[in-house]
């Protein structure tokens, strides 16, 4: 029993982090700034977005 309960302890710890970092993305993405992970920065982009910058490229 206590191993049942100790695992779903994880899993919902492992539910909340991934939730967190989900919403730290998203937001990222929607204010339009990078997300920082250490010392690293990320864009995210949409399909859109990332299209746009192709053709971009392609027509230079």
């Amino acid at each position: 029993m206590k191993e049942l309960m100790e695992n779903e302890a994880f899993c919902t710890g492992m539910n909340v982090g991934v939730h967190l970092y989900q919403q730290k993305v998203i937001t990222a993405h929607k204010c339009r700034k990078p997300l920082v992970i250490g010392d690293s920065l990320y864009y995210v982009q949409d399909g859109r977005e990332r299209l746009q910058e192709v053709l971009e490229e392609i027509c230079k």
